[in-house]
């Protein structure tokens, strides 16, 4: 169930919505190609992701990593866009 709400997102809709979150794209960008590096840095953890910019959208197991990876809860992404 949780991830059909996730699908379909564009990379743009992903990188705004991680941005509002604290994440910071990485100057130094090390990313392959079209990526997108982001990371989020607090005092006890580090959260860092890879977005591919040049994908039309996302599906809603790849939206499941972005909310591994990026350590922000699947209601607030449900929530979102």
């Amino acid at each position: 169930m949780g991830g059909q709400v996730l699908k379909n997102w564009k990379p743009r809709e992903v990188i705004r919505f991680l941005k509002k979150r604290g994440f910071a794209e990485l100057k130094n960008n090390r990313g392959k190609g079209d990526h997108c590096c982001l990371l989020r840095e607090t005092k006890d953890t580090r959260y860092y992701t890879e977005v591919d910019k040049g994908r039309p959208s996302f599906s809603a197991r790849e939206m499941l990593s972005f909310v591994k990876q990026a350590g922000v809860s699947r209601a607030e992404w449900r929530k979102g866009r």
